[in-house]
């Protein structure tokens, strides 16, 4: 007899497969394991447990969606697992779902949305302006002991990290070539909140990373009249502050990304909705300077990541952040959710005093050497070092042909090539792929490049840099040609129209100069924004730059050169200390690098994606 009942698991395995033809009930009464089941079209869910609140209270009646987020654009095509079957919270706010759900595959990224209910009101009453989320991630990583939890809290972080991939009616979706990017996105949503109790920050957080919770919190707070009410008076001030070029929102969960998505907007009116008192603390006492959430890594002893006195930053292809340091002789590299690569950062025997950073289209990582280091070279003031995607040094003590000097930036082109800023000779150098010199012994315009501290590549693949008092364009034959145009710049960045914005030091300003090299807009920074310095271009063309002494973040519409961010910038909330670096990758967040407090800072979702490596003008994904 024994041998009948025991069902060995090649055999359980085939007998699911063969239910699997004859539909979802006879699987799930069969007792099969439903996420070893793959069909033609995707792969059997699991059965999933959890709770919705509203503040401190249970929601009951609110119906439960699990979604698959689309591939076919930016916020469009997500679908529904689990219509057309009707999944409800009971009178405390518990709901089950049975496992009778197919996901597309297993990476496919998922998550769930609440809407309605009753949360707390009178028997039989409803809240139809109710709607909050929880970004989960991966289908393949659900289990059934996945436990959600769904309140104010996970919706606004959700909408944080996938703001560049969410529209109206909490549909998120990105474009089927920028799966690393959606995917980073819904890893950032852990960093941010815990899931399964619906606190801040996420379980998952790297050691002596900081997450800005109070104001996390605060913004929960805000949406919090709204959800425990019956959707009518207690949401008109909500939905009036969350208002924007966007529309007015008629749920919870668009009137926070609304909010996310122009942080700078109504600020002090989205406070006062109801964030200073609220169920979730801490929170924050006053209005912030803006709504954006920044994540700060490195902040452990010993170093996390080997982070001392970091320059600029490079994104590669899979997310990954590299920095580069002036100490130490190590580069730096962090996770997409910022785990560093190496506690103490990757060694190199070349690396030392490094200013610059770019990673080329095979993934290979570039680092400016502004010394060399002792006893190699003959001394030689400066070279290149060259890592592998894994970290391997490939350059030994560093390339120093093609006229480098004292070199303080690096960009790679799409081509393979490489270009260099040479500080110390007021020329430019070309290396190929390789690392062998195209530009000769001198390199090209010997002194005709007064200190270029940084370089851009455009779409002809020549390259600008940034030169005292303006910029100066370098094909890559070696023809010069040199526009007077500022103060002191200190960084240099090419939009998808081929304008040339400098972030102009000493100004304080930044300027756009056409393709041809003419000033086009020259937009003078408010008190404040001291010394801009590292500046980048996002998908939509929208400009970015950091503000050394100034500590924050500024944003300008490339079409009109007008500042969007706050008078100040963004980011006087978090603490950023001395930002230098300044890199975007295909999620959308803007990672800055902040040199005082050997730290490196994420804002969260909040620019347009762009396809990384940057190789030339920035790229959708």
């Amino acid at each position: 007899m024994r041998g009948w009942v025991i069902i060995s698991r090649v055999g359980r395995q085939r007998r699911c497969a063969l239910l699997g033809a004859l539909g979802l009930a006879m699987l799930s009464l069969s007792g099969c394991d439903l996420s070893q089941v793959s069909t033609a079209s995707g792969q059997y869910g699991v059965a999933l447990r959890g709770r919705v609140h509203g503040g401190q209270q249970p929601v009951s009646g609110a119906s439960i969606h699990l979604y698959a987020a689309g591939s076919a654009g930016d916020g469009v095509g997500a679908v529904d697992l689990l219509a057309p079957n009707v999944v409800t919270t009971d009178a405390f706010g518990d709901f089950n779902i049975t496992g009778d759900y197919v996901c597309p595959t297993a990476s496919t990224q998922v998550y769930m949305v609440a809407r309605g209910g009753n949360p707390g009101l009178s028997s039989g009453e409803n809240n139809p302006a109710l709607a909050m989320m929880a970004g989960l991630g991966s289908c393949g990583g659900l289990s059934s002991a996945t436990n959600i939890f769904v309140d104010e809290v996970t919706s606004v972080a959700s909408a944080w990290a996938l703001a560049q991939f969410m529209s109206a009616g909490a549909i998120v979706g990105s474009t089927s070539t920028n799966t690393v990017g959606l995917d980073n996105a819904f890893a950032a949503v852990n960093n941010l909140v815990d899931t399964s109790q619906g606190t801040a920050p996420g379980r998952v957080l790297p050691s002596g990373a900081a997450v800005e919770t109070a104001k996390l919190y605060t913004l929960a707070n805000a949406l919090a009249p709204c959800i425990n009410s019956d959707g009518g008076v207690a949401c008109s001030e909500l939905f009036a502050a969350a208002t924007t070029s966007a529309g007015v929102p008629t749920n919870t969960l668009d009137a926070a990304l609304n909010i996310v998505v122009h942080p700078g907007d109504n600020v002090a009116r989205v406070f006062d909705a109801g964030a200073a008192q609220g169920p979730f603390q801490p929170a924050l006492s006053a209005a912030p300077n803006d709504w954006t959430m920044s994540i700060t890594y490195g902040g452990c002893t010993p170093a996390c990541g080997g982070l001392n006195l970091p320059g600029s930053l490079a994104v590669d292809s899979s997310g990954d952040i590299w920095v580069a340091n002036y100490f130490g002789g190590v580069v730096s590299e962090f996770s997409p959710t910022g785990v560093p690569a190496a506690a103490s950062g990757i060694a190199g025997v070349g690396l030392n005093e490094s200013y610059g950073i770019a990673i080329d289209v095979s993934d290979n990582v570039w680092v400016t050497n502004e010394q060399s280091v002792a006893g190699a070279n003959n001394h030689h003031s400066g070279s290149i070092s060259e890592f592998s995607p894994a970290g391997v040094e490939l350059s030994g003590y560093g390339y120093i042909g093609g006229g480098v000097y004292y070199p303080l930036a690096v960009a790679a082109d799409l081509g393979g090539d490489i270009w260099v800023a040479d500080y110390g000779s007021s020329a430019a150098t070309l290396l190929a792929n390789n690392g062998s010199a195209v530009s000769g012994s001198s390199g090209y315009g010997a002194s005709a490049l007064p200190f270029t501290s940084a370089v851009a590549i455009d779409a002809s693949h020549d390259a600008w840099f940034a030169v005292q008092a303006g910029a100066v364009r370098v094909t890559p034959v070696g023809a010069v040609s040199s526009f007077p145009c500022c103060d002191d710049p200190a960084g240099i960045a090419i939009d998808q129209l081929g304008n040339v914005w400098i972030a102009d030091y000493n100004a304080p300003a930044i300027v756009e100069l056409t393709p041809a090299g003419s000033v086009s807009q020259r937009t003078t920074l408010s008190a404040g924004n001291a010394g801009p310095q590292g500046i980048a271009v996002d998908g939509a063309g929208n400009v970015w730059a950091v503000n050394y002494y100034g500590n924050s973040l500024v944003e300008l519409a490339g079409s009109t050169a007008t500042v969007v961010s706050p008078a100040q910038g963004y980011g006087l909330d978090a603490p950023l200390s001395e930002p230098y670096g300044l890199a975007i990758d295909a999620s959308g967040g803007v990672w800055l690098s902040n040199a005082q407090a050997n730290t490196m800072t994420q804002f969260v979702g909040l620019a347009s994606p762009v396809k990384t490596p940057l190789l030339g003008p920035p790229v959708q994904p």
